[in-house]
């Protein structure tokens, strides 16, 4: 059941987490799929549900990131 949850909330917080951090939307977006795609060679996934819901969040989070436009910068 931990599964579940943490797929449907990882990713969605690590793209807007790293997208920040970069200043880019792509990169924060590329820079999770990496991860997950190393997570899911390595064998950490029990099932085809868990990668679905994986794929969801990370939609979500990249979604989030392009609305509230965190990712650009500001000029002070």
């Amino acid at each position: 059941m931990i599964w579940y949850v943490l797929a449907s909330f990882f990713p969605c917080v690590l793209v807007v987490l790293l997208s920040v951090l970069t200043r880019n939307k792509w990169v924060g977006t590329i820079l999770t799929l990496i991860i997950i795609g190393a997570s899911v060679e390595k064998g950490f996934f029990h099932s085809e549900w868990i990668i679905f819901i994986d794929v969801v969040s990370l939609l979500a989070g990249y979604l989030i990131i392009d609305q509230l436009e965190l990712h650009k910068k500001e000029d002070d």
